[in-house]
Order: structure tokens, then C-alpha cells, then sequence
């Protein structure tokens, strides 16, 4: 288990590290590029199925608990250099809290929440796609909970919401 960042420096410098010239950028442009021409719900059904296509490229093997897919999430995060995620269990729910995800392109700050819930879209997108291939039901959303915190976006996997 990683130990979490606690200052927004050490955040500022993790997300620094992860920084990849390129792909960071084109990722940016296309977010900002597809929330500029398409309302709110068709940008997140977009990016969303992005994500789920993300997940399918890269599965998971099957989980024998919690833990065993949090270490398999981690690995292809840190691979990926997306940060990490913390999967908290409920009896009826399934609560994803996703930390030092990749910022936005430097120079676009002025678009942090466009990139933020562009990103928020697509990991929304596989997360999903990775809970129904491990048995999860079509018919469960997960869904992005935007509640603010820096650098931890949450995810929420519950019938009925």
C-alpha cells in the first residue's frame, strides 16, 4: 500500500514526475476539443466509452477479493503513471477514491476542471468496464461523485443512485 500524499507540494511533484510530454498534451486538446463541440452528457457518454474501450485493452485477470483488484488496478495505474486507487467496501456499495491522477497539460490550467472531469469521464468509462467483467451487473452504475478534493477524484458504485 502506498503511503498518500499530505501537502499539495508533494501532490504538485508527484503530478510533475508524471507529466508525459506528447500524450498529456494531445489528451488535453482533444478533451478541451470534444467539450467545445458537444454538449455535457453526449462529452461524458464519449469519453466514458473511451475508457470502458481503455479497460478491454487492457483486462484484468479475475479478483479472489478487494485487494487482489486494487493491487491489479495499481499496477496498470503505475504503469500508466495515472496515480493510484484506493477501493473502500460497503455491504451495498463500492467506493473508489483515485489519487495523483495525471493534471492537465501545463499551460492549460485555466481548463483544470475541463481536464478534470474529461479524465473523471474516461476512468468512470473503465471502471466500469473492469467491475462487470469481474462479475459486477450491467444494470449497477458507477458513477464520478465530483466532490472537490485535490488530486482524489471518487467514484461511487452502488444500485439506485
Amino acid at each position: 500500500m502506498q503511503d498518500l500524499p499530505n501537502t499539495a507540494t508533494e501532490l504538485d511533484y508527484l503530478r510533475r514526475q508524471q507529466y508525459r510530454a506528447g500524450w498529456q498534451d494531445l489528451l488535453d486538446i482533444m478533451i478541451s476539443g470534444i467539450a467545445e463541440n458537444a454538449s455535457d452528457e453526449d462529452r461524458r457518454q464519449f469519453l466514458n466509452l473511451m475508457g470502458s474501450r481503455l479497460a478491454g485493452r487492457f483486462p484484468l485477470a479475475q479478483a479472489e477479493t478487494v485487494g487482489d483488484l486494487e493491487d491489479q488496478l495499481n499496477r496498470l495505474w503505475s504503469d500508466f503513471h495515472w496515480g493510484f486507487v484506493r477501493l473502500h467496501p460497503g455491504e451495498t456499495h463500492l467506493i473508489m477514491t483515485h489519487h495523483a491522477f495525471p493534471a492537465a497539460a501545463p499551460g492549460a490550467q485555466e481548463q483544470r476542471q475541463q481536464w478534470k472531469d474529461g479524465l473523471a469521464a474516461i476512468l468512470e468509462g473503465a471502471y466500469a468496464e473492469w467491475l462487470l467483467a469481474q462479475g459486477g451487473q450491467p444494470h449497477v452504475p458507477l458513477r464520478w461523485l465530483p466532490d472537490g478534493a485535490e488530486g482524489v477524484m471518487t467514484f461511487s458504485y452502488q444500485n439506485g443512485i
